[in-house]
């Protein structure tokens, strides 16, 4: 186990303009349930315009930085470059202990407690359906890049919820994450894409940064175990539902629900 490098963890986020709520609801959430420290938006494709509303909410609590285009498809949506760009940004420049959540997630339970759920200073939610693994979600040029034998095996890792201390290892492991991210052989096709290696090939649809994620903490002997009681936590149920419908979720120990808002449900504006 591990803990936080200091008092307090920061938030990581990243969002295109459509998704400004969302990322509210996910601030509003972390303010009541989690650390309350600083909190890093990243955007892109968005009017500045629309951003004044952060600092109009949070003051300079929140830093808004854009997502800098140093690859072609750095602002791509379905290609997900974005969000190794702002964690990588985050931990690299800015933080000494960061959680990375994607903005339509947030917080309903205390999450002070993050850094007991820290494995060797990070903290990583690997899937177990035998269906999620590498080779079927990631294409062979991918794999073939980052050169991890044995990857194509192993488990996908949920790349919408990230934390990290800022230790050496952490930051050698980000930055490769994000030089890997710029290379189009390793980040593309976008999502959506099916059979990207042709038809009847084993992978379904290439799953970008999370590929990469997956791929590296194999190639960097840095798999953490299937923990329960962290899944139920932190967990991404709504992937793992739809693998196995006997799933039976666990609402009365989840401390991060996953895509809320993304579904509609702001329970943090009501009030707004």
């Amino acid at each position: 186990m591990s803990q936080p490098a200091g008092d307090k963890v920061d938030l990581c986020t990243v969002i295109s303009e459509r998704f400004i709520p969302q990322a509210i609801n996910l601030i509003k959430s972390y303010k009541t349930y989690s650390y309350d420290a600083k909190i890093y938006v990243y955007y892109f494709n968005t009017d500045p315009e629309k951003l004044k509303i952060f600092h109009s909410l949070f003051s300079d609590q929140v830093v808004l930085n854009p997502v800098e285009e140093v690859c072609p498809h750095a602002l791509d949506p379905r290609t997900f470059f974005y969000k190794t760009y702002a964690l990588y940004d985050t931990l690299v420049n800015q933080s000494e202990a960061v959680i990375y959540s994607d903005s339509a997630s947030c917080f309903i339970r205390d999450a002070t407690n993050i850094g007991a759920d820290l494995i060797d200073d990070s903290l990583f939610l690997v899937y177990t359906n035998s269906h999620l693994i590498n080779r079927n979600w990631t294409t062979s040029a991918c794999l073939e890049t980052l050169d991890a034998p044995g990857a194509e095996f192993m488990p996908q890792y949920w790349a919408g919820f990230q934390a990290y201390n800022r230790t050496a290892e952490n930051l050698s492991f980000v930055t490769e994450m994000y030089e890997n991210m710029k290379n189009p052989k390793v980040a593309s096709p976008p999502v959506g894409v099916q059979y990207p290696d042709g038809p009847g090939t084993a992978c379904i649809e290439h799953r970008c940064d999370q590929s990469v994620l997956s791929i590296l903490i194999h190639k960097h002997n840095r798999h953490q175990p299937y923990d329960i009681a962290k899944n139920a936590k932190y967990g991404d149920w709504q992937t793992i539902v739809s693998f196995d419908r006997s799933y039976v979720v666990p609402t009365e120990q989840m401390v991060l629900s996953p895509r809320e808002s993304k579904f509609g449900q702001f329970r943090f504006l009501k009030n707004a």
